[in-house]
């Protein structure tokens, strides 16, 4: 109970801070976000015929070592 206590005490009693973010760090953030888009889009095309598959848009191909 105290833990909680000193938690909010201390969550009431913040100021106002001031911080600098130079031009570089857009330019990160930006990077990340694109990096992410770009993995995702990997993962999609990378298991594509799969989630097509799954949802029920695209047929079931048979393997040749396997009977029919």
């Amino acid at each position: 109970m105290r833990m909680i206590s000193a938690i909010i005490l201390l969550l009431l009693l913040m100021t106002d801070t001031q911080a600098y973010l130079d031009p570089g760090t857009g330019s990160m953030l930006l990077q990340v976000i694109l990096g992410g888009v770009a993995a995702v889009g990997v993962a999609i095309k990378l298991y594509w015929h799969k989630l097509r598959v799954a949802f029920g848009m695209g047929k079931k191909e048979n393997s040749e070592d396997e009977p029919v």
